[in-house]
């Protein structure tokens, strides 16, 4: 039971850490770094000052506060709406991923924390802290198999994520037609992808290098 508990543990800790990071990810001053870098004005055909809005209403409206996926500019006299009614709908799905992610982050952090309360009074012997640890480990072999293909082909698995996350095909959006995709190319993507995964990592390195040196003091105190 204790070795069931403590895989459970590690389970819930690695999904919280990445449900928090994605949770916060979307801050519109990174987002809007990330747009000047990869998609500059020439290429976008938005204007640069308008990119501090455009990222500040995408990222109110992932989190619910801004109730229509829109931005009106003025270029020389004209109006113009940035974007068209796909690539409205497609962030309609996108906003729904996030709302579960909200509305589960915490009921997930409730579950691993009460599993952690536990855990803490059954970690009472070696056994229990090496299969958190080998449970950890597992999980980072496997997340450092998906970066390896990633590096490989991270065109492909994107594709595959949005075939897995979504039930239509709204976001094969056109670079001619869609300001959204010419916002955010693939190297956006990539660049985000990179963020999240080294955030991650740091943090279940940490979590691996204090439980390992939790196994080095109960070996050393029970004179292993």
């Amino acid at each position: 039971m204790r070795k069931v508990l403590s895989i459970l543990t590690a389970l819930l800790l690695s999904v919280c850490g990445l449900a928090f990071i994605l949770d916060n990810i979307t801050d519109s001053g990174l987002m809007r770094s990330l747009m000047e870098r990869y998609a500059p004005p020439e290429t976008t055909g938005l204007p640069a000052s308008e990119y501090t809005p455009v990222t500040e209403m995408i990222d109110g409206y992932i989190h619910g506060e801004a109730q229509t996926f829109q931005h009106i500019f003025t270029v020389n006299g004209a109006e113009y709406a940035a974007f068209n009614q796909k690539e409205q709908r497609h962030m309609a799905d996108v906003q729904q991923l996030f709302r579960l992610c909200d509305g589960q982050i915490w009921a997930i952090v409730t579950i691993a924390a009460v599993a952690v309360i536990a855990e803490c009074r059954l970690f009472s012997d070696v056994r229990t802290l090496r299969a958190f640890r080998g449970t950890l480990l597992a999980i980072l072999a496997l997340v450092t198999a998906l970066i390896v293909l990633a590096c490989i082909d991270f065109d492909g698995l994107f594709r595959l994520f949005h075939r897995v996350a979504f039930t239509n095909d709204l976001w094969l959006l056109d670079p001619r037609t869609d300001l959204l995709i010419r916002l955010m190319p693939l190297s956006f993507f990539i660049s985000y992808a990179a963020l999240i995964g080294v955030l991650w990592l740091a943090g279940m390195a940490a979590l691996l290098a204090a439980t390992t040196l939790l196994i080095r003091k109960k070996k050393t105190n029970e004179g292993e």
